[in-house]
């Protein structure tokens, strides 16, 4: 049986499988799919193509399945994917792909939080997290474990690889090789040593992987140079990369760089920021102008 409170609204041609859940307020349009124990909070608007995989949970405000936002675009016949028990938190949108045959796919065991952003045409893996108030621009794809901070934003077309981790406040405007970790304006500044012990990555593997980042970014070699030497490591891991950074259009994101005002708002850690007489010199400013 399912629970659709008295107040939602759910199109009768809307297809709902077996123990759904739809809360106060909630809109379900015409051709939208809810599989199998699918939880819809209340508020939430299911709209457009879209099917709601297995266990599926999307929370209070969210807005599933709507029209890309691109100029002259009014409305779509593109399609919305998502895979089975995703978190979806109060009030994520998520829109179709742009195209009739194409999807915005969303695989298994994601956990999208508060206010994230996924546009049209993305292509999200499976068990990765996007924190608050992050935005993936069109055609984004994201591998599996991948780790976004909260307030990231990702240009379109690039691509998040497997286990990599994105700090919060970074933008992201070339692609991330697996693996690694970005802060600020697309810099990669190591591994993601957390993730890939939590991925229970053996030492073996994570000292392969320090080793071809090391060659990546430490080296100074070009981009060819450097992918030889990596054929030189015997690591599935490592090839893993290679391919990936063979097969990318954007090209990929630099070694550690930052500007003044990176270092100062992004890379310090809060114990220095904290330090900085930011306030204290524009309160003396105001007193020196004689401003009231």
């Amino acid at each position: 049986m399912n629970k659709i409170d008295q107040t939602a609204l759910v199109d009768k041609r809307a297809h709902l499988e077996d123990d759904v859940t739809v809360g106060p307020y909630a809109i379900v349009e015409k051709e939208v799919h809810l599989a199998k124990g699918v939880s819809i909070g209340a508020y939430a608007h299911i709209k457009g193509n879209s099917y709601l995989g297995e266990g599926t949970l999307v929370g209070t405000g969210a807005v599933v399945g709507e029209v890309p936002q691109m100029l002259g675009m009014r409305q779509t016949e593109g399609k919305l994917y998502i895979g089975k028990n995703n978190i979806i938190r109060e009030y994520v949108t998520i829109h179709t792909a742009t195209k009739a045959h194409c999807s915005t796919t969303i695989g298994d065991n994601n956990f999208l939080m508060g206010f994230s952003h996924v546009a049209h045409d993305c292509k999200l893996a499976n068990n990765i997290v996007v924190c608050n108030g992050s935005l993936l621009a069109g055609g984004v794809e994201v591998g599996d474990r991948a780790f976004i901070s909260g307030c990231v934003v990702v240009h379109q077309f690039v691509r998040v690889g497997k286990l990599a981790m994105v700090g919060g406040l970074s933008r992201v405007n070339q692609d991330v090789p697996p693996f690694m970790m970005v802060v600020g304006d697309s810099r990669v500044w190591g591994i993601n040593l957390i993730g890939l012990r939590r991925a229970k990555f053996s030492r073996l593997e994570i000292k392969k992987i320090k080793q071809a980042y090391k060659i990546i970014y430490r080296k100074g070699l070009s981009s060819k140079k450097a992918l030889a030497e990596l054929e030189s490591i015997e690591s599935e891991k490592v090839k893993e990369i290679s391919l990936f950074i063979l097969s990318s259009k954007r090209g990929i994101s630099g070694p550690k760089k930052s500007s003044l005002a990176e270092k100062l708002f992004l890379d310090y850690p809060y114990f220095i920021r904290s330090k900085i007489l930011t306030y204290d010199r524009f309160l003396e400013s105001r007193k020196n102008k004689n401003y009231l």
